[in-house]
Formats: structure tokens, C-alpha cells, sequence
């Protein structure tokens, strides 16, 4: 096998890993690494949730002394700071792995290509940037959320052939198919947080948690659930309070003597026009360390993220069905009045899920 072929190998695989820890590892990256010498896998390990061992720890204890030598294959440039855990920078070296062999840096300011440079100041070979878009795109909500200092916001919406969402009377069970919803299940699964309007919440009573065992036995802890209630109208006996150990923020313009469980934070948020300022609530969420952001909600908070240009990515479920103009559209946007107006999207993948297909779109 080509020196080229090999490394691309490897790194295949080393991606693979790290999809094992995609559902819990937020808001730390998914990382997978392999140790390689005389073209056999010594070592590999993926980082499975934060706190606990690096991916590149895993692979070089694995290999033991038997990697002095050896190349090191993994997505993401190796820590070189200390935080829950010692730097893997200081292992590498220790462990004496002659080549490195990495995807991407790492956008983090306490990384960033530090790590590259000690390396090669080591002594140690590096190769950066092949199969970098795979890596990019596997960690996109974390190297947004260093490289823009604020969460990837992911939009969802179920919808019919013609952009609604539920009928005149906000009926809206169900538009999309079972397998639609489980999917959505998926999504959330791999989110650092949920946002939602009291809205939305107070007419389903909705829980919007990961509900699927397939997904919730890869789970650490339910995502962080974010609410936009102005005027805290959610009852106390509402679904999405009954579960005490997932935390919850609330977003509120007033003051309030309601007793809320501990898990509940209220975060008093300034408004404007009779909405809370959308920005504060974004960089207030970055400061809770939550990278990404899964919006479900009805169509006005959705028209405020686009219009203030906060949409990273849309998730579009469409079924094939029309529900005529009665019916309520996803959006109520009413600034475009030309086409000259418009706001565009780049399709990024369209998906079949049974009869439905599933769209993703970002600017």
C-alpha cells in the first residue's frame, strides 16, 4: 500500500471512531485515534464523553511500550493544555510516536496549532489536512462555536409539499411520517441543547426530550432544554418540568415568585418590541459552554433567527402533502416583497426517509 493510501486509510477509520461518541460527547469534539507501526494496528480508542480519557490516551496505552516508532493517526490536532484531563501532547511525546498523522487543527485558542509546532519541535513528523472536509464537517458545531465564539444554531421543521406546518386550527399530528420523527429523535440526540417558545410547549405539552432507547442508552444526560418565556406562562405542572435531573433555562423579561426545582435557571433577558433580545440569549448560552443549539418551534421565533441572520443550518422534513393556503406556514416573515428580496440557500444533502425527505440548508 502507497505511503498516501495508508494514511488515508487509517484516518478512514480513525473517523469512524470517533462517530462512537457523537451522541456523548458534546460539547467536547468527537475524536478517534489508531497507533500503527509495521502496518498493524496497535492501539485505537475514541473519546467517549468529557471527563474521561482522550481518544489519543486510549490508543497509546493500548499500544504500551511496543509504540515507540510508531505513526499516530487521529481527526483532530492533539491537546497540548491541561483541563479534565493531561495533555495528550505530553504522551505522544513521552510514548516516543515518530509520525502524527491528523485531519484538522484544532480551532480552540488554547490549541489552534500549538500542539503541530511542539510536535515538530520534538522531532516528530507531521501531516496535516488530509481527509480535513470529513473532519471539519463531523465536528461542525464545535468548530464553530471556537472559531465564531457563539453555538451552531440547527433550525428544524416537519412541513407539507407547500411549507406548512399545521392546519388553520394548529392541528399538526402528524404532517411527517414515524420515521421522520424518529429521526428528529437522532438529532436532538446529538445536540448540546433544545430551544423552544412557551408557545409551542404550552400547546403540545411536550417533553422534547430523546425518548428512543437506541438513542438514550448512548446518552450521559437529556440536552439541556432552553425556553423563551416572556411572561413565564408555562405551568408549573407542565411535562417538561417532571424530569428534575435535566437542566433547564428559562428566558424571562420579569420577575417572578413561582418556585421553580433547582434544575431550573431563570435568566432574567432584556426585550424589545415585546421580544427578548435573541442575541443576549445566544451569547448567554456560549457562556454556559453549550456549542450547539437545536431550535424547534413554531414559526415566529423561527422568522426572528432569519432575520437576524442566527440560522447556521435548516433541517427541512417535508412529506409529500399539500395542505392548501388556510393552513399555517413555517415561517411569518413579511419584510420580502420582490424578488430581489429573497433570501437564499445552499442545499447541502437531501435524504429519503420513507416517504418523506429530509433537507439540509445552510447560507
Amino acid at each position: 500500500m502507497m505511503k498516501m493510501d495508508r494514511d488515508l486509510y487509517y484516518l478512514h477509520k480513525a473517523l469512524l471512531l470517533a462517530k462512537k461518541g457523537i451522541y456523548s460527547v458534546n460539547p467536547n469534539p468527537a475524536v478517534g485515534a489508531i497507533v500503527v507501526k509495521n502496518e498493524k494496528i496497535i492501539g485505537m480508542g475514541y473519546h467517549k464523553s468529557p471527563g474521561s480519557a482522550h481518544a489519543e490516551q486510549i490508543a497509546l496505552k493500548k499500544a504500551g511500550d511496543n509504540s515507540a516508532g510508531a505513526t499516530l493517526y487521529v481527526n483532530l490536532e492533539p491537546c497540548c493544555h491541561h483541563g479534565k484531563t493531561p495533555p495528550c501532547l505530553d504522551l505522544i511525546i513521552e510514548k516516543k510516536i515518530k509520525r502524527v498523522v491528523i485531519c484538522q487543527k484544532d480551532p480552540n485558542p488554547l490549541v489552534n496549532g500549538k500542539s503541530i509546532k511542539l510536535l515538530k519541535k520534538n522531532g516528530i513528523d507531521v501531516k496535516l489536512g488530509l481527509l480535513k472536509d470529513e473532519a471539519v464537517s463531523l465536528n461542525k458545531k464545535f468548530n464553530h462555536y471556537h472559531l465564531y465564539n457563539r453555538p451552531y444554531i440547527l433550525a428544524k421543521t416537519g412541513m407539507s409539499l407547500d411549507g406548512k406546518i399545521a392546519d388553520y386550527r394548529w392541528n399538526s399530528k402528524w404532517i411527517t411520517s414515524p420515521a421522520s420523527r424518529n429521526d428528529v429523535q437522532k438529532e436532538r440526540a446529538m445536540s448540546s441543547s433544545i430551544l423552544s417558545t412557551s408557545s409551542t410547549i404550552i400547546k403540545d405539552d411536550s417533553r422534547l426530550n430523546v425518548r428512543k432507547k437506541e438513542y438514550l442508552s448512548k446518552l450521559k444526560i437529556q440536552p439541556p432544554l432552553l425556553i423563551l418565556d416572556r411572561k413565564l406562562k408555562i405551568p408549573l405542572s407542565s411535562k417538561i418540568f417532571k424530569d428534575t435531573s435535566r437542566q433547564i433555562y428559562i428566558f424571562s423579561s420579569i420577575n417572578t415568585n413561582k418556585k421553580y426545582k433547582s434544575n431550573v435557571i431563570l435568566v432574567k433577558t432584556p426585550s424589545n418590541n415585546q421580544k427578548l433580545n435573541l442575541k443576549f440569549i445566544i451569547k448567554y448560552v456560549a457562556s454556559q459552554n453549550i456549542n450547539n443549539i437545536f431550535v424547534e418551534s413554531g414559526p415566529n421565533l423561527l422568522s426572528s433567527l432569519i432575520t437576524d441572520n442566527l440560522v447556521d443550518e435548516f433541517l427541512f422534513y417535508i412529506a409529500p402533502k399539500i395542505l392548501g393556503n388556510n393552513s399555517k406556514s413555517f415561517n411569518s416573515i413579511t419584510h420580502i416583497n420582490k424578488l430581489s428580496q429573497k433570501i437564499d440557500y445552499h442545499i447541502n444533502y437531501i435524504e429519503q426517509i420513507n416517504n418523506d425527505l429530509k433537507m439540509s440548508l445552510t447560507k
